[in-house]
């Protein structure tokens, strides 16, 4: 990790749940950190259990305040408009801060002179046919969110091609664990609130490829101690599927609740949902000689117990 000890890094997005695991193993590693978040779904109690870093409130859509903060030798960009179904209710907004957002944080980037690691996700393949999918299936984005992160990434390289900046691509699966937000968080807030019915947005049978946290934070991490990283773009996920229906039953026998909660589904999912996401990890794995480690049923329990969600359900 020596070669992170000198480096000045820039994390935008950083009060978020990714950004703040993140931030939070960076710190260990330099004292010149600084995030970069509007707050407008990032927390400021991430930012608070980060006294290390230099928290900078403001909008990747301002490029002046942007590029007037302090000069970054590197610069993770997670800064974005995440949810689909609001991609698709506000398409203008998710494009300006998704695309015209990464175009600014890459003006940044190219007037540094700084590294970039650009997350992206999973999205930009749409629904593949190819599974488990590689990164070189090809873009068929199905959401307008997919769409903006497609053109994310295309700005990236064509900046890597025409500036000769050192970009890194990294597409997410369903990144989960402590302070998550998305679909296990959905279910343990429902849970918490009614635990004899559980309700699945869709059919249940949309599957989803679950990568701990700790996993992506130690890949965005290493990719930037390698130079075979650079004008590379890598799949992030565990390398396996799971049903959301057998993702609620595996919550449903943690808590004990197997015979005692309803499923039910309502059938009609939301524009812009895919079917299936299942990663082909083996580039990952070769060339940053990274394996995730964290299965997704041991994590559940420590996220059930951490919440004190058993607690909850005993008291209705």
């Amino acid at each position: 990790m020596a070669q992170l000890n000198e480096k000045r890094v820039l994390v935008t997005g950083g009060a978020g749940f990714i950004g703040f695991h993140l931030c939070k193993k960076l710190s260990e590693y330099t004292s010149n950190l600084t995030i970069y978040d509007n707050l407008s779904s990032g927390k400021l109690e991430n930012v608070k259990d980060l006294p290390k870093a230099n928290f900078v409130k403001g909008d990747i859509l301002d490029l002046t305040k942007l590029c007037s903060l302090e000069k970054a030798d590197l610069i993770y960009h997670l800064a974005a408009q995440v949810v689909v179904p609001y991609s698709m209710e506000n398409p203008l907004e998710d494009f300006e801060t998704n695309a015209h957002g990464t175009l600014n944080v890459l003006e940044k980037a190219r007037k540094d002179d700084a590294r970039i690691v650009f997350a992206s996700s999973a999205a930009v393949y749409g629904n593949p046919t190819k599974l488990p999918t590689p990164e070189d299936y090809g873009f068929n984005p199905f959401s307008c969110y997919g769409l903006s992160k497609v053109v994310g990434e295309e700005y990236c390289n064509m900046y890597a091609n025409q500036y000769g900046l050192e970009v890194t691509i990294m597409r997410f699966a369903n990144v989960y664990g402590s302070r998550c937000h998305g679909v296990i968080n959905d279910f343990l807030d429902k849970l918490s609130r009614n635990p004899n019915r559980l309700e699945i947005i869709g059919t249940g049978l949309q599957s989803r490829d679950f990568v701990h946290i700790s996993d992506i934070v130690e890949a965005l991490i290493t990719s930037v101690q390698k130079e075979k990283a650079i004008g590379q773009t890598y799949n992030l996920g565990y390398g396996k599927t799971t049903k959301i229906i057998d993702l609620a039953k595996m919550i449903l026998k943690i808590l004990d609740l197997t015979n005692k909660t309803v499923i039910t589904t309502t059938n009609v999912s939301w524009k812009g949902d895919i079917n299936t996401i299942w990663f082909d990890i083996s580039k990952a794995k070769k060339e940053l000689n990274w394996h995730p480690k964290i299965t997704l049923e041991d994590t559940l329990k420590e996220m059930i117990k951490e919440r004190k969600l058993g607690d909850d359900i005993n008291t209705h």
